[in-house]
């Protein structure tokens, strides 16, 4: 039972994203969800109550599988090249999240897939540098990073920034790079060994 539950559920799931390929999701009905699908709306109604709470489910699934989909990635520059290619196909579904849940929604459903490859970023970059771990810096930095790679994906996503996520990793692991020199010039003016 529980597996063909999911499996109904994936189905909708798909038939809303490819719906909104077309038209915004105010103007998507449950009758085009389930025949596109072939599902008997009875069906839909045994899991939703209306097409915002398949797309608040849709939401939760994304957030959810973006980080497994990263266990795959063998560094954190392939890890956000993933991310990259993999927003830019669903780029329909994501301008959906703009458009209904705002900055915040697209922040919920990337931050935890952000958050773990710039903690990474910022972990390796700690380590060629000599840095001392400092966890408190570390969360303002993931924080900040976090934000600025977020509002890149959604200038992105809206057409207004043209780079292609190659530059993009390249100006991030730059950005990383240069606060980490900053913060071991720092460690070493602290420590008496720079005057």
């Amino acid at each position: 039972m529980p597996e063909e539950m999911n499996r109904t559920k994936k189905a909708l799931d798909g038939a809303l994203r490819q719906l909104l390929g077309q038209k915004p999701l105010a103007q998507i009905r449950v009758r085009e969800v389930t025949e596109l699908c072939a599902i008997r709306r009875q069906s839909f109604y045994y899991h939703f109550t209306d097409v915002g709470q398949l797309f608040d489910w849709s939401l939760a699934r994304e957030r959810a599988y973006l980080p497994t989909r990263q266990e795959k990635c063998l560094t954190w520059q392939q890890a956000a090249a993933d991310l990259l290619a993999y927003t830019a196909e669903s780029r329909s579904f994501y301008l959906a999240i703009l458009e209904n849940r705002g900055r915040a929604g697209l922040r919920q459903v990337l931050e935890d897939a952000t958050e773990q490859f710039l903690k990474a970023a910022l972990s390796y970059c700690r380590e060629r540098s000599g840095v001392p771990p400092d966890p408190e810096a570390e969360h303002v930095r993931v924080l900040w990073w976090q934000t600025l790679l977020l509002t890149l994906i959604e200038d992105w996503l809206r057409g207004d920034l043209c780079q292609p996520p190659e530059e993009v990793i390249s100006l991030l692991e730059r950005d990383l790079r240069d606060g980490m020199t900053g913060a071991a010039w720092r460690s070493l003016s602290q420590s008496g060994t720079i005057e």
